[in-house]
């Protein structure tokens, strides 16, 4: 497999920016109109999730899925799934990143979730529902082996695909290779989730039918109640126990500057193409602002 899938419907973005979701029915317009409540509009969904799911959850789902999509039922192990994540076949995992995706794996596999979709005139299914990661797993000498189950999909994907909002993303542009040589280690959890989220953002950017031309990426900025709401807190590089504690701006500093440097290197490449990107200042709470010339 030579591209890595992203789900990008509207559910899924909600499920990795927001921590409350679960437990209760949410409700997503589908409309593109800006409503009180997304009933009030003419297209709208409603769902249901069991746990509340990170960035990281998101991301090890979309490999899960890209592994799933690709025709392969073969067992497969966590690191295969990290080798997916960073785009490199020969990419060493260390114990703790085994266990942790072990750990991520499992916890998909028990999540439900169920879409409501007969207010959803995009699609021709009323009902989306299942388990989040339809998975089963052996102890094979201290490392799980992971199965598919036979027959059985992943209902957000099926969904996401039956809006057209499964995003195909060059596998080798989730390497790091073409970064500043000297920080080809940057192979950490926080470089691998820019990676994402950014190729994620550029890729909706670039779509010819978008209307979109700019996107402004704040890593600290805070909702009305004072809430962060920033990248850095999305991607969980800062932990919700300390929202608010601290002054967070050095580490907001030092993302910029990652960010920064795969942006160069995607330019060079001509990945970025048609965008054009411009860092944030303090003042705008750090981050990037991307802007497209697409012709109207």
């Amino acid at each position: 497999m030579d591209h890595f899938v992203m789900n990008n419907c509207k559910i899924a973005n909600e499920l990795r920016k927001y921590r409350d979701l679960s437990g209760c029915v949410n409700q997503v317009s589908l409309s593109g109109i800006r409503v009180r409540r997304p009933s009030d509009a003419d297209d709208y969904a409603e769902y249901f999730i069991s746990e509340d799911l990170s960035y990281m959850d998101m991301a090890v789902a979309n490999a899960a899925y890209t592994l799933m999509s690709s025709g392969s039922r073969q067992a497969f192990q966590a690191e295969t799934i990290a080798r997916l994540m960073s785009g490199s076949p020969s990419l060493r995992v260390g114990e703790k990143r085994r266990g942790d995706l072990e750990s991520r794996l499992t916890k998909l596999a028990g999540v439900q979730i169920q879409i409501l979709a007969d207010r959803d005139h995009q699609v021709e299914r009323d009902l989306y529902e299942g388990a989040f990661l339809p998975i089963s797993w052996t102890d094979d000498h201290g490392k799980l082996k992971f199965q598919f189950l036979s027959g059985e999909a992943m209902p957000l994907y099926q969904y996401a695909a039956d809006h057209r909002q499964l995003l195909q993303i060059p596998l080798s542009s989730l390497r790091n290779d073409s970064e500043d040589s000297k920080n080809r280690r940057n192979n950490t959890d926080r470089a691998l989730l820019l990676r994402h989220y950014l190729l994620q953002e550029l890729e909706v950017l670039k779509y010819p039918d978008n209307k979109v031309t700019e996107q402004k990426i704040r890593l600290l900025k805070r909702d009305q109640e004072g809430h962060e709401m920033g990248l850095l807190w999305i991607l969980g590089i800062i932990p919700d126990t300390e929202e608010g504690t601290k002054d967070f701006t050095p580490v907001a500093q030092a993302v910029q500057q990652t960010i920064v440097r795969m942006l160069e290197g995607w330019q060079k490449s001509g990945l970025l193409q048609p965008v054009e990107y411009q860092p944030l200042t303090a003042e705008e709470g750090f981050g990037v602002w991307f802007t497209t010339a697409r012709e109207t």
